[in-house]
């Protein structure tokens, strides 16, 4: 035998050791990951990622290395190692796979601030632990979901998760994360000024979890700061801040102290402590919130330009803190959204396979009966039509009313304007004396000559007819181009329903015939033109006029 046979077998051999040795430390690191997060941890530090030969062990060794880490209270922002989970997970695996590659690729997101995504993350592990009634994971994953919209400041959505994370921690029978679950809770009441549920469920966690002296003592800060939120019996809430340990302490709690220390006129202390509190800022927002409680107390001092030039500060960091809770608004619609689609599809394909179950037979009934309600629905879509094309006959008839109705309107309205004029040709044609019939005759002249000149009085009757009569000059305009000048003039007394008389004496006509005779030219050319609205400008000009339309008819010219 040569060495070539003896190397193959040598190295099969190195190679299945090899991936049973990184299979046994994934598994035990997977046992110790719950009890001993820090044994996990060190255990998957040992193995080499170039050791990972295969698909799935990358992608266990991604979920686990990122699982232990978390549980380890180290932060990664990166999101290179959890995305080998979620690329091979979310086509492979099983629920609570997907659920635990979902879920850590949300913390990281998280960690990193980029709030939309980490939100979209979370919910797409929310989904994957409702089927397996996960309820510990429910119960966190509703847990950071509420973090995340309490630094946007968007409380009711916060408010919303906190409530369904204590209801799954109650579930789950965790009573570590239920206490805590049930203070964040109380929180996020005080940020949304409620303080009477904060401070009932403050009471709550003491009464239920007395025996968790770590809880009593933030219990004990919490309520410090909602009693300086609120502004009332600083003492008290001095006396609670010194009960509470220094290392529970957080930089918005500082803020507090120092602002209890203002409230009683020790101002070095409250400056000292605010300090503390920004050495204490993890972030921009920690800084932000700082500035502002700041600009507090500056104002109390009176340093108005110190206490602007924070506000604006905090003000620019609340700016994008608002655009972030825009976007997850649209995010929150989206997925509302895909959700609905997704459960019409379902819908669909379990109604086909239960069409399918049922054979041939009942397809065939199912064909009858449509056939039979089609021509049931063609019936009364007919008859809807019928009574839908009835009463658009009617619109039309009452619109075709209103118009000529309100042209009347518009003709009495500006034949008040000139009633003078309407009562000297009245008399002009009654008086016998010629004398004093050449005196009238000369104030007609007088009078017509002024509204023949008054083009504010035109402009005017053609808005009202536009606004009132269906645009009736505006289409008049656009569709028959012909009519124009003093024609366009005349055509609007007969759409306000004017005598002929007084358009004879408005535009100097020889006589009423010359009126008439436009009238019918007018008809011509709109039937010429092949107007749009043709049937509504001869109903229009048609029109029977008002009673006194026929008064000076046939009395002779002026």
């Amino acid at each position: 035998m040569t060495m070539k046979s003896f190397a193959i077998p040598i190295i099969v051999l190195l190679v299945v050791s090899c991936e049973n040795v990184v299979t046994g430390r994934l598994n035990q690191a997977e046992d110790l990951l719950s009890s001993r997060p820090d044994s996990a941890l060190a255990l998957l530090g040992t193995i080499n990622p170039k050791d990972l030969n295969t698909e799935p062990e990358e992608a266990r060794y991604a979920l686990l290395m990122s699982a232990a880490l978390d549980k380890n209270y180290i932060d990664v922002c990166s999101d290179s190692l959890i995305l080998k989970g979620v690329n091979y997970y979310s086509k492979k695996g099983n629920d609570r796979d997907k659920m635990l590659a979902w879920y850590y690729y949300g913390i990281v997101l998280s960690n990193a601030s980029k709030h939309i995504p980490a939100i979209l993350a979370l919910e797409k592990a929310e989904n994957h632990a409702s089927v397996i009634n996960e309820w510990l994971y429910l119960g966190l994953i509703y847990r950071n979901k509420a973090t995340l919209f309490s630094e946007t400041n968007n409380n009711p959505a916060a408010i919303e998760n906190r409530i369904k994370a204590v209801e799954c921690f109650e579930k789950a029978g965790e009573e570590s994360y239920l206490a805590y679950a049930q203070l964040s809770l109380a929180i996020d009441y005080g940020n949304d000024l409620n303080f009477q549920k904060a401070d009932s469920l403050l009471r709550l966690i003491r009464e239920q979890h007395s025996q968790l002296s770590s809880l009593i003592g933030y219990c004990n800060l919490k309520e410090a700061g909602l009693l300086v939120k609120k502004e009332s019996d600083w003492e008290k809430a001095l006396t609670l801040f010194r009960k509470s340990p220094r290392r529970y302490y957080r930089a918005l709690d500082y803020s507090y102290l120092a602002r209890a220390f203002e409230a009683i006129g020790q101002r070095d202390s409250a400056d000292y402590w605010l300090s503390e509190g920004y050495r204490q800022c993890n972030n921009k927002l920690d800084s932000a919130t700082l500035d502002y409680m700041r600009s507090r107390l500056e104002l109390s001092r009176e340093h108005y330009l110190n206490a602007f030039h924070l506000v604006d500060h905090a003000a620019s960091v609340q700016d994008s803190l608002t655009r972030i809770l825009l976007q997850q608004s649209v995010s929150v619609a989206q997925r509302d959204y895909y959700k609905n689609e997704a459960s019409l599809r379902e819908e669909r394909i379990r109604t086909m396979k239960e069409r399918n179950t049922w054979g041939i037979c009942l397809s065939i009934l199912l064909l009858f009966l449509l056939i039979m309600g089609g021509i049931s629905w063609s019936r009364k879509k007919d008859r809807f039509l019928q009574e839908q094309m009835a009463r658009l006959a009617l619109n039309e008839r009452e619109l075709d009313r209103v118009n000529m109705d309100n042209a009347h309107l518009i003709g009495s309205l500006f034949s008040e304007r000139i009633d003078h004029l309407d009562e000297l040709a009245e008399r002009y044609f009654r008086e016998e004396d010629e004398r004093e019939k050449e005196k009238l005759l000369k104030q007609v002249k007088q009078l017509v000559s002024g509204i023949s000149k008054d083009e504010y009085l035109f402009h005017s009757m053609e808005k009202d007819l536009d606004r009132y009569c269906n645009g009736i000059m505006s289409k008049l305009r656009n569709q028959v181009p012909r009519i124009k000048g003093e024609n366009l003039k005349i055509i609007s007394f007969f759409f306000a329903g004017f005598p002929y008389g007084i358009v004879q004496l408005i535009f100097n006509k020889n006589s009423v015939q010359s009126l008439k005779t436009a009238r019918s030219r007018f008809r011509k050319e709109i039937l010429a033109a092949n107007a749009l609205d043709a049937d509504f400008f001869l109903k229009m000009l048609d029109m029977k006029k008002r009673p006194q339309a026929d008064t000076n008819e046939n009395k002779g010219d002026c």
